[in-house]
């Protein structure tokens, strides 16, 4: 096994799909290197349920035959080179410092175990694809829909908590709208994102004025904004009985959440993910890695998937104004500096 070529996928250790959309492009690059990925989620994992157990195995099947501890061998080389045979089942070794993680080394080490746990898009891992490649020339979307179908199998329990919800409540009442709306933490990550969400109303009448839609099924972290829908939508809303946080505040995120079973609160994002990518069509949230991963779950007409992104000219409003704060801000601390240290400033 001394020719042996694995790549070790860990957790990212952010939220769910975001760790997917890590591993999904770590994926890429075991493709790209002839490597057989291996992936392990440890306690770092936000869906981690115990310190032994692999978490992404909670939820999918493993992507290779192969395990953790076929990967720690002693007489195996490593790279980075602050792992070896004895400290790779650990976390966060130097992440931090991203020392010896640029895609570069990472893509052209001849160690028998690469270890990746820190997360690169696709464009840059895409810049290694060549001409032989059967990737060369697709999009990210197209190689990401490729990859999922190819590597990501369901636990047969999510699979069938997922039909039932499916045969109860959507498969007869098409057309149907799915609806993803974020609340919580994404107020601090996008811009104006209130605003951004009172456009979806507008594509909603689109859609039901263009496609008849029977029925709207929402997810969302938000309890507030379910509760929103449900009053102007009425019977048209369908959701799952997923937690959700109480109010769009950063501290209240629902993958931070501390469930008594984390198990569940990964099955809940799943769960909803996929009921979502069984619509036949979808508005979704373009920062979000939830719509993301609805888009790359299936592979959608044009005409039936809307992601929600601030427009170029709000961009450069929300910018201006950015600064003017950021202005203000720096002239007000100046001014408190110099009232609690008039010494500095020729005062007494």
């Amino acid at each position: 096994m001394s020719d042996a070529r694995f790549l070790l996928i860990k957790a990212w250790g952010w939220g769910f799909w975001a760790d997917m959309d890590h591993l999904v492009g770590q994926l890429l690059v075991a493709e790209l290197t002839n490597r057989i990925p291996v992936v392990s989620w440890g306690m770092n994992s936000l869906y981690s349920d115990t310190i032994i157990a692999n978490a992404f195995e909670l939820y999918y099947e493993p992507v290779s035959n192969y395990t953790l501890r076929d990967v720690a061998r002693p007489e195996f080389t490593f790279y980075p080179p602050m792992w070896n045979y004895v400290n790779i089942m650990i976390e966060d070794l130097d992440k931090i410092t991203y020392t010896y993680r640029d895609i570069g080394t990472l893509m052209s080490s001849n160690a028998n175990v690469v270890v990746s746990d820190v997360h690169f898009f696709a464009r840059p891992i895409m810049e290694y694809i060549k001409k032989d490649h059967w990737t060369y020339g697709m999009t990210p979307l197209q190689i990401y829909r490729i990859l999922i179908q190819k590597y990501l199998r369901l636990k047969p329990d999510i699979l069938l908590k997922i039909e039932e919800f499916n045969n109860k409540y959507l498969k007869d009442n098409t057309p149907l709208l799915g609806v993803h709306v974020r609340g919580t933490d994404k107020i601090i990550e996008v811009a104006n994102l209130p605003y951004l969400n009172k456009r979806y109303h507008y594509e909603i009448k689109e859609y039901r004025e263009q496609y008849d839609i029977k029925k709207i099924l929402v997810i969302t972290d938000s309890q507030e904004i379910l509760e929103e829908y449900q009053k102007l939508y009425g019977n048209l809303i369908i959701s799952t009985d997923a937690n959700r946080s109480t109010s769009n505040s950063e501290h209240d995120a629902t993958q931070v959440d501390n469930y008594i079973n984390r198990r569940n609160k990964g099955v809940e994002i799943l769960t909803d993910t996929y009921l979502a990518a069984k619509c036949d069509y979808f508005i979704g949230n373009g920062y979000s890695n939830v719509s993301f991963s609805v888009n790359r779950i299936k592979n959608w007409p044009e005409s039936h998937i809307t992601l929600l992104y601030n427009t170029l000219e709000e961009e450069i409003r929300l910018s201006k104004k950015r600064g003017k704060l950021e202005a203000i801000r720096k002239r007000n601390q100046k001014l408190e500096h110099k009232l609690n240290y008039p010494e500095l400033y020729g005062g007494i």
